[in-house]
């Protein structure tokens, strides 16, 4: 049989000593993979290093030291047996008269005795004190133990024979005053009368807010809305502003509602209630988006009178709603 080898004759090609045979696969394969193996096997080695670096680093950090800021004592050392002790001394001997009585604690003061010799540490209480038409500081000092250093002291308080606030002060951020119309006349009754009452759904209504699942507390308060007055009312230097005629669709509202609690169960007569309002649209269709303490009115937000917890309601069951007098409506002081 003859032979299938191929034979190249003379051939120059085949017979070049200097060409180059071709590689094979296989072996660049394995050697691609042994040097891949060998980077990664470097990687890890690396890796392991930084990781040993870094954690002697972190272990060799000075510990940070405890804060030293400052700190807020509620209940001192002492607090209850100088109160008590004050309490008993005022209800003895009635030092201040028969009425008198604890009306608050004001707050303490770290003082250092000496006992045999020794220093020690004591707290002086401070208590107002009242019997009704006159008015002192009380100081108690307890050692931590709660002995009393000596008696009670006293110091006469000054207060004004009758108090006249000053409805007429204005807030910071504001432009100019702004005039009341009678539109929100009208709101300021309604929103008195709501807020004042027990009826809950009421209040919600007069506030116009836009959430639907929003709710507002009354102050569950007996008695009759008298009046409600709007003392003085400014643009607010926030929402939209016009600078050339220096209004804006905000404002703020002083206001004080009187209620008449003649006929209830306490009795108390004639009681008046002070409240700054933040008022959306003033000049148009008015609409109260907050209320607060008066003063507070640059620090309203819209709707943030919300209530979030469970709704309160009048004791006993009941419907004690106060509803303005024959005639009563929001009246209004420049």
């Amino acid at each position: 049989m003859p032979s299938m080898t191929r034979r190249h004759g003379g051939d120059e090609w085949f017979d070049d000593p200097t060409r180059r045979r071709e590689p094979d696969p296989d072996r660049q394969f394995l050697r691609l993979v042994a040097r891949n193996t060998n980077k990664w096997r470097w990687v890890q080695v690396a890796t392991l290093i930084l990781a040993l670096y870094a954690a002697f680093t972190v272990s060799g950090l000075p510990s940070q030291p405890a804060s030293t800021g400052p700190v807020v004592q509620l209940a001192p050392a002492g607090k209850a047996a100088a109160y008590s002790m004050v309490d008993t001394w005022l209800r003895d001997g009635q030092p201040l008269g028969a009425q008198a009585a604890i009306m608050s604690w004001d707050g303490s003061d770290e003082v250092t005795i000496t006992s045999q010799d020794k220093p020690v540490s004591a707290v002086a209480h401070h208590f107002t004190v009242t019997d009704g038409d006159r008015w002192w500081t009380v100081t108690e000092t307890v050692r931590a133990d709660g002995t009393a250093i000596g008696y009670p002291n006293v110091t006469p308080v000054t207060v004004p024979a009758t108090v006249s606030p000053n409805t007429q002060e204005a807030w910071d951020g504001v432009l100019k005053t702004a005039t009341v119309t009678d539109a929100l006349d009208a709101l300021v009754t309604q929103w008195a009368q709501a807020v004042m009452g027990s009826d809950a759904d009421r209040l919600k209504v007069v506030m116009s807010d836009p959430d639907p699942a929003a709710r507002y507390q009354p102050m569950l308060l007996d008695g009759v809305v008298k009046s409600a007055t709007v003392h003085k009312l400014m643009y607010a230097d926030r929402g939209s502003v016009d600078r050339e005629r220096n209004t804006s669709d905000r404002a703020y509202a002083r206001v004080s509602v009187t209620l008449d609690r003649s006929g209830t169960a306490k009795d108390a007569g004639q009681c008046s209630y002070g409240f700054d309002l933040l008022i959306a649209d003033p000049d148009g269709t008015p609409h109260i988006t907050a209320w607060g303490a008066p003063g507070t009115a640059p620090t309203l937000e819209d709707w943030s009178n919300r209530w979030e917890g469970a709704e309160l309601r009048v004791p006993d069951g009941k419907d004690q709603e106060p509803e303005p007098s024959a005639g009563a409506a929001a009246s209004t002081t420049s």
